[in-house]
């Protein structure tokens, strides 16, 4: 003020370009602190999203490992009913039983579901990236038909097998449950012995063997699970894909 009422003119503008840079070297440093908070919370949310996409391959891989099992125990079902392979009555039993065995996934959409709800997601400037992010989440696979369809085999061979061979073959030879990347999922045994008299398994044997379309909806399901499967891999291979990329983002 006193520069104004002595008319010096030049302090005055001296003042006011000193309040004018300071005010701009504020307004910089301030963007600058921005941008570098936003650099360091993108790297977090790039960690977190590499981590939820590195747990649905675990899953992924339990998952294709569990079927490759059903798979198994089908097989020597199919060869019983056309009589190669020698296949005995217990495992015939047994076979038919697992074949029908199902187990899930779930997809871990935690820091993508975080980022679209708090809007973080520009804090990743590649677009390129975002693209990949996108596509990835843009739906929930743990919910898509092709990846969760159960073949109506599973109601039919349980509504016919008695429950005293379900109960043993699932006290003897069911899942195993697997703590799979903070989560939970099952893995099947690749061989079973049943501690059930043997007229008991021939009976039902013969009981199955009987059955009209049993082979037909025994490979029908062979067939689903077949389809699911090759779903699994290819949602494997776009994980692996992501995985990747986000990996040239993190330092």
């Amino acid at each position: 003020m006193k520069h104004i009422k002595d008319q010096n003119w030049f302090a005055v503008l001296l003042d006011f370009l000193i309040v004018v840079i300071g005010v701009f070297i504020g307004i910089q440093v301030s963007n600058w602190n921005q941008e570098v908070a936003g650099k360091k919370q993108a790297i977090v949310l790039l960690s977190r999203l590499h981590k939820d996409v590195s747990n649905d391959i675990k899953l992924l891989d339990t998952e294709i490992e569990y079927q490759k099992v059903v798979r198994q125990y089908a097989m020597t079902a199919v060869d019983a009913l056309n009589g190669v392979n020698e296949v005995n009555d217990e495992q015939f039993v047994i076979g038919a039983y697992q074949a029908s065995q199902v187990n899930g996934i779930w997809a871990n959409r935690a820091t993508y579901d975080e980022m679209l709800s708090t809007g973080q997601f520009n804090l990743i400037k590649d677009e390129g990236l975002k693209s990949m992010i996108f596509g990835y989440f843009a739906v929930d696979n743990a919910n898509l038909p092709f990846m969760t369809r159960v073949a109506p085999y599973r109601e039919y061979i349980r509504g016919h097998m008695p429950v005293l061979i379900q109960d043993a073959i699932k006290a003897q030879c069911g899942d195993v449950v697997l703590k799979v990347a903070h989560s939970f999922s099952a893995a099947l045994p690749k061989t079973c012995d049943l501690d059930v008299h043997d007229e008991v398994i021939s009976q039902t044997a013969q009981s199955l063997r009987s059955l009209p379309d049993m082979l037909y909806n025994l490979q029908f399901q062979i067939a689903v699970n077949d389809t699911k499967v090759f779903n699994f891999h290819n949602t494997k291979s776009e994980s692996m894909k992501l995985l990747q990329a986000i990996e040239r983002h993190l330092p």
